[in-house]
């Protein structure tokens, strides 16, 4: 079909939409590969999707659907109403991947309060700084915190900071400077991201694949695009791609926000969409946002490995380090969080007693501070975490830990928690600058582990 005959056909397509979403049952028409006995023809056809089919006899006149459109054949296609895929206590698989993976790559979890699903993938904006991908309804509300895999104190990444979700678009972006976790340009079980693809007709039937969080890698093909309707929800979605799994499965809850990557060869995989939807009754139908639209809509590019990414120097924990860097008690602080960083995020999140403490704690206004610290060192050290006082919090914080410090013969980091307690209590109320240049240092080099 030559490109002018095409443009006809989406016209007489859109023509016919609104006629067709009358129809009981209809919710949704696109244009893809007319299907015969369940085996694609090669001929695109004008498609509606409906809930189930019925007999002729059984359809009254006005109800029926037309054997072709302005000349255009019609094909239909039989599945429930769209709804969104993510991941919730109600709403889940019998598997999820639970994995932890720094750096990070796509196709692996993300938790945003009582909800989860999929990361896409990487991207990045002019300025080089980089962002994971996912679907808007996955991570809530700009300034959410992001977590990767589940929701606890250890595992942040960033917050939501850009959201796109309409009948076109549903995309956010994620940012990544919590405890300087950069993202690659690589998606788990499919491999490096090279580029991207806008798909055309010319394409149909296209071969995809996909990784998320519940079924993992699956395959599939996109057989349809300009694909518009109503949602379950009786939202509007419009141009989107329609795909169909090869097996039983392609889709669940949990894998919103998975990339949608057609496989050009081993080392070469071109992003094609942005994973949002399925049909409940089956869990072989997908829908994405087509990625040119993504990107556009985001102000980004898909992160490939041809990229260059931004420096550390230049991310917020790289900036942070060069700060504390400035005098030798800092340089000792940042060498005792940079070596043992992974250790404490083990004995917080692991040992009962640690856990138990770290949850009573204000963590989130804790975090909160030591965000506002790394983005601006002049930033006041805080009388109050919240309802607490700081200087309570500090040393609540060190009994427990320096008594279990202690206990596992880690006596130079015993020593290393302690002076940050007294360091952070006898500052209050100063700038971190000030409290940084204006402190006695003190020798840790003496301790022995």
């Amino acid at each position: 079909m030559d490109d002018l005959t095409f443009e006809q056909m989406k016209q007489a397509k859109e023509y016919f939409h609104a006629m067709a979403m009358t129809i009981p049952g209809v919710h949704g028409t696109s244009i893809g590969v007319k299907r015969v006995k369940g085996q694609p023809s090669g001929q695109l056809a004008i498609c509606v999707h409906l809930t189930r089919k019925r007999t002729l006899a059984s359809i009254p006149r006005d109800e029926q659907i037309p054997v072709e459109v302005d000349g255009f054949p019609i094909d239909v296609i039989e599945h429930a109403p769209i709804i969104r895929c993510d991941g919730s206590a109600e709403k889940r698989a019998m598997y999820e991947d639970n994995g932890k993976y720094r750096p990070l790559v796509g196709g692996t979890k993300l938790s945003v309060g009582y909800y989860f699903g999929t990361l896409g993938c990487m991207v990045k904006k002019p300025d080089g700084s980089c962002y994971a991908l996912s679907a808007a309804h996955v991570v809530g509300t700009v300034g959410a915190t992001v977590y990767q895999p589940a929701k606890v104190k250890c595992d942040e990444i960033g917050t939501t900071v850009d959201i796109h979700d309409s009948s076109e678009v549903d995309a956010a972006i994620v940012s990544l400077d919590y405890y300087n976790d950069t993202g690659l340009p690589y998606i788990r079980e499919i491999g490096a991201v090279t580029g991207t693809h806008e798909l055309t007709k010319d394409d149909l039937p296209f071969a995809v694949a996909k990784r998320g969080v519940s079924t993992g890698l699956t395959f599939g093909s996109i057989t349809a695009i300009h694909y518009s309707g109503l949602a379950a929800n009786l939202e509007l979605f419009q141009d989107m791609l329609f795909i169909c799994g090869s097996g039983h499965e392609f889709v669940d809850h949990g894998d919103s926000g998975s990339a949608i990557v057609h496989q050009v060869d081993e080392d070469n995989n071109l992003v094609v969409g942005l994973l949002w939807g399925k049909s409940p009754d089956t869990n072989r139908i997908a829908i994405a946002a087509p990625i040119d639209r993504v990107t556009s809509s985001l102000g980004v590019s898909v992160l490939t490995t041809h990229d260059a990414t931004r420096s550390r120097a230049e991310t917020l924990l790289g900036r942070f380090e060069a700060f504390l860097s400035e005098t030798e008690r800092g340089k000792a602080y940042w060498d005792a969080y940079s070596t043992n960083r992974i250790y404490f995020r083990h004995i917080f999140h692991n040992v009962p007693r640690l856990a138990v403490m770290w949850r009573r704690m204000p963590v989130t206004e804790l975090l909160a501070a030591l965000r506002e610290a790394m983005i601006d060192p002049d930033t006041i050290i805080p009388a109050k975490l919240g309802s607490h006082d700081t200087e309570e919090v500090m040393w609540d914080l060190y009994e427990a830990l320096g008594k279990f410090l202690q206990a596992n013969h880690q006596r130079m980091l015993q020593q290393q928690a302690a002076s940050m307690c007294r360091f952070v209590c006898a500052n209050i109320g100063n700038s971190w600058r000030d409290a940084l240049h204006g402190q006695r240092v003190e020798n840790f080099s003496s301790a022995s582990s």
